[in-house]
């Protein structure tokens, strides 16, 4: 566990307390491989039919945006993970490791989605990417994106700092 970056501490201290710090190799998963106690924040974003909710875990250090969705075998409906970085830029994920087919939306620094690589395929290198800088990026279970109405332009709102740099 890397302590440095505060990220894993976190998610030790929510599910364990102080006491126990010095035993905490890992919060329990739940069914689909997710830390039962893992750090959830709602994400709305703003369609044509209105506001849609969703649960995202959030991964604004290093370690859990290196990590992301891999080895999950699930994503239930309406939950996924934001990344969060410190600053815009060309963001580009792969799928190494990743074992379902992911909606990606690229979300800018003002908060508006980019653009979305929809169901990339599961365990494989090619980069996916959308044109143009974005500083956040939600993903989401393959299909989900046009099943909730998400497209390009769209406000996206939640409640998290952004990461140092």
């Amino acid at each position: 566990m890397a302590l440095e970056d505060g990220g894993a501490l976190r998610h030790c201290l929510l599910g364990f307390g102080l006491a126990a710090l010095g035993a905490c190799a890992g919060p329990p998963a739940d069914e689909c491989g997710a830390a039962k106690d893992a750090f959830r924040i709602p994400v709305h974003i703003v369609t044509e039919e209105g506001a849609v909710r969703v649960q995202a875990e959030v991964a604004d250090d290093e370690s859990e945006r290196a990590r992301g969705l891999m080895f999950r075998e699930c994503l239930r409906e309406r939950e996924g993970m934001l990344f969060l970085f410190p600053q815009p830029r060309q963001q580009s994920f792969w799928m190494k490791n990743t074992l379902i087919p992911l909606d990606m939306i690229f979300i800018r620094e003002d908060r508006t989605v980019l653009g979305i690589v929809a169901e990339a395929e599961p365990q494989t290198l090619t980069s996916r990417r959308v044109p143009g800088a974005s500083q956040y990026v939600l993903e989401l279970a393959g299909g989900e994106a046009a099943r909730l109405g998400i497209e390009s332009g769209q406000r996206v709102d939640f409640m998290a700092p952004v990461p140092e740099r």
